[in-house]
């Protein structure tokens, strides 16, 4: 009987059972593949960064209608959008650019063409418009008669 309870004691070794193994690594695959997939997708942060620089462009325009005459505003055509001064291509480039024309090859834009009167009104009726990468889309609204850009 002691015999038989040594061999016992002697098995018994801290370790872990195939199962501890197998659920630890489930937990970290699951990990892992929710890490890279926040890695990988950068669609969401294309969109945010192109809302962020349209919105800055956007209130240029207004700026500049404030301080002028003539309407200013922003046209949209597919990836790209241009500053417009009294319906026409403003000879002014857009902040941080070197032209008029801001152009995104990744995002789309779509809209009707947004222009600022001389009080920095936009119209009567809200205006949105659409930035979509890869299946994303983000909407930016412009007040009606204040212009405000939230």
């Amino acid at each position: 009987m002691e015999y038989s309870n040594k061999k016992n004691k002697n098995n018994l070794q801290g370790g872990f059972t195939l199962l501890e193994i197998i659920a630890v690594l489930i937990i970290l695959s699951i990990i892992a593949a929710v890490a890279i997939s926040k890695i990988t997708s950068t669609n969401s942060y294309n969109i945010l960064s192109e809302a962020d620089i349209l919105k800055m462009h956007l209130r240029h325009a207004q700026l500049r209608a404030l301080s002028d005459d003539k309407t200013w505003g922003i046209s949209f055509a597919g990836n790209s959008y241009t500053l417009l001064r009294d319906g026409n291509t403003s000879p002014y480039n857009l902040p941080n650019e070197n032209s008029p024309t801001h152009t995104k090859s990744s995002v789309q834009f779509s809209g009707n063409t947004v222009t600022f009167d001389e009080w920095g009104s936009p119209g009567t009726n809200p205006i949105t418009i659409n930035i979509s990468s890869g299946g994303e889309t983000k909407v930016i609204t412009i007040m009606q008669n204040t212009g405000f850009i939230p």
